[in-house]
């Protein structure tokens, strides 16, 4: 039928074409549309440079929070003679957090001398010359932004002198900031009834283990917080004033001959009755033989484990859905397969997807959405579903690291990135000052 040659050879072209199509979009993304990034807001005020952005998203809203200097240091000249470098500079305020039109200060409700604030403020605004190599950070002073969104705009509700250590919302919007210089501070932990709109000093609060280091895993009603610290898992139902411990992970493994320090424990609340955590071993030098990980599932109202199982390999990723579905990548060993799985109230493991030696990374879980990090012969990119995990589509990577800072609103299936670098910033962001894009999946 093809005696011609030349038509044995257009035909064998077109199958290596054909061929070649396939494999690149099943391998690459270099079809995988790319993300709809939108900025939506009026250009108003000087923009405000933010760091360390974190996001708690609710059923009705969403608190982000970052940090940013009161006082901005700019070297104006630069001297150079044969013993040294002499740097000119001068301060200025970049965020006045004693305006009268301002967002309420968080630090005047623990102590309410706004006279003595201010001069220490003044202090720092000057013009000098240092005799250093490099800017003096002391005339650097953090303050937190409390963020929340209201009418589709975001604002800026309160502040505070400090960093965030801590912060945490459950589905109805009940908040907790805990506020330090670098530690924890008894002094410093901020409660919201409505969402972050407004806040109220926690005097009372005192960590179960001193000032020992700490991660509040989540608040389980409008008064109960659940806290873990040493291996112990912890409930206060007076937020933060009294605790109990209701799950000892430590004990449990030694009475399991199981050696806690070979593994690392994370730990998930799916903001209703379960705990989930997963133990994976350490990078010990043995790891030919620890090749699986302990999870186990803890139920706060039976104060028991209802499920407890060895997978084979290392939890690479993990999230909770806002329904409390905890789903996880599992990089299984020696051939280093990659899936996504989820694990059932009944203890059972769901497959969601399976990559084989297809690298799978950070994941996001949304309202019926799923989107991991996916990278096999090609650049990075985003597999997405829509539908809970039945079908998958391929996007771009999100926006490198280095260049954004990138947060997830797992209600409402939105992302938002944050320049990361002073340079990138534009000279106007909304009417607070903030600088932001968002998009969503298509």
């Amino acid at each position: 039928m093809f005696s011609n040659s030349l038509t044995r050879i257009i035909l064998l072209a077109l199958g290596l074409i054909i061929s070649w199509m396939l494999f690149y979009i099943d391998s690459f993304a270099g079809f995988a549309p790319d993300w709809q990034w939108q900025r939506n807001y009026q250009a108003e005020r000087p923009a405000v440079v933010m760091s360390g952005e974190r996001l708690s998203s609710f059923q009705q809203g969403m608190l982000l929070t970052g940090i940013s200097d009161v006082i901005n240091t700019r070297i104006t000249n630069i001297e150079r003679d044969q013993n040294t470098l002499i740097y000119h500079y001068e301060n200025s305020v970049q965020i006045d957090v004693l305006a009268d039109i301002g967002p309420p200060l968080l630090n005047l409700q623990i102590s309410p001398d706004t006279t003595m604030l201010r001069l220490m403020l003044e202090a720092k605004v000057g013009r000098g010359t240092i005799r250093h190599r490099s800017y003096d950070d002391s005339a650097t002073i953090p303050v937190s932004q409390l963020i929340i969104e209201e009418n589709g705009k975001l604002r800026v509700s309160a502040r505070f002198l400090g960093y965030v250590a801590e912060q945490q919302c459950d589905a109805q919007g009940h908040c907790l900031v805990v506020f330090g210089a670098r530690s924890y501070s008894k002094d410093a932990v901020f409660y919201s009834a409505d969402g972050g709109r407004n806040w109220c000093w926690l005097p009372q609060w005192q960590a179960p283990g001193g000032n020992q280091t700490y991660q509040l895993l989540g608040l389980s009603g409008a008064q109960s917080l659940l806290l873990v610290q040493q291996g112990k898992l912890y409930r206060s139902d007076d937020l933060g004033q009294h605790w109990q411990q209701v799950f000892d992970l430590v004990r449990l493994l030694t009475e399991r001959g199981i050696d806690p320090a070979l593994y690392a424990a994370s730990w998930y609340y799916n903001g209703g009755d379960r705990v989930i955590v997963s133990n994976q071993p350490h990078n010990t030098g043995e790891q030919d033989r620890l090749t699986a990980s302990l999870l186990l599932d803890f139920n706060l109202k039976s104060a028991q484990i209802q499920s407890s199982q060895w997978v084979g390999g290392d939890i690479v990723a993990a999230d909770i859905s806002p329904q409390g579905d905890f789903d996880f990548v599992l990089r299984q060993r020696p051939r280093w397969l990659y899936s996504l799985n989820r694990l059932r109230e009944n203890g059972a493991l769901q497959p969601l997807l399976e990559t084989g030696k297809k690298a799978l990374g950070t994941l996001y879980a949304g309202n019926d959405l799923l989107m991991m990090e996916k990278a096999f012969n090609d650049p990075l990119h985003m597999t997405v579903s829509t539908d809970g995990g039945q079908h998958w589509f391929r996007m771009k990577k999100l926006p490198d690291s280095y260049n954004y800072r990138v947060q997830f609103d797992r209600w409402r299936n939105r992302l938002f990135r944050f320049p990361a670098h002073d340079f990138d910033y534009p000279k106007l962001g909304n009417s607070d000052g903030l600088v932001f894009e968002t998009t969503t999946p298509p």
